[in-house]
């Protein structure tokens, strides 16, 4: 009976034990300069001790995996630590080969070639709206258009106003 009655409800608020700045807003003059401190603790705790933390992982790792591949793999079997060494090296062989091949037989070819320049009214047949249109979509700053459901340009925007509604 005596555990429940160590816990109850305080009601008058002069014996809770609440620090001032609580309930008075004018101790904490700028709250910029705490949340800066507390971002530059944050840095300064990951530069000091995330190496520290990383160390003990790969060391912990480390010993897993000398105990699982070293330890405990029998000699002959398929996931031996040898048979492992030979794959990756037919592996990185494999690529070493593959790459040489690339290098040898594009090496000083540029293949890539630039788009034919087309003109104003070939731009203006493909977007259907005028060779007018077109001159002044190029010199717009800002441009936005609108496309319908089927994807075509139903009407665009220069410079934020509206220019031209295009019809079907």
């Amino acid at each position: 009976m005596t555990d429940l009655n160590k816990y109850y409800l305080i009601e008058d608020e002069s014996k809770l034990e609440i620090p001032e700045y609580i309930d008075r807003p004018e101790f904490v003059r700028n709250k910029s300069m705490g949340y800066s401190l507390q971002i530059a603790g944050w840095f300064i705790f990951m530069w000091l001790f995330m190496p520290l933390i990383t160390l003990f992982f790969w060391w912990v790792e480390g010993k897993t995996i000398y105990q699982q591949m070293v330890i405990q793999a029998a000699p002959d079997s398929q996931l031996s630590l040898m048979n492992i060494i030979v794959m990756i090296a037919i592996f990185i062989g494999g690529l070493l080969l593959w790459a040489t091949y690339n290098w040898v037989r594009f090496h000083g070819e540029d293949r890539r070639k630039a788009p034919l320049a087309i003109d104003e009214k070939q731009l203006a047949s493909s977007f259907k709206v005028n060779s007018l249109d077109i001159l002044n979509m190029q010199q717009a700053k800002n441009m936005t258009l609108y496309y319908d459901v089927e994807g075509k340009l139903e009407f665009f925007e220069v410079n934020h106003q509206l220019k031209k509604r295009i019809s079907a």
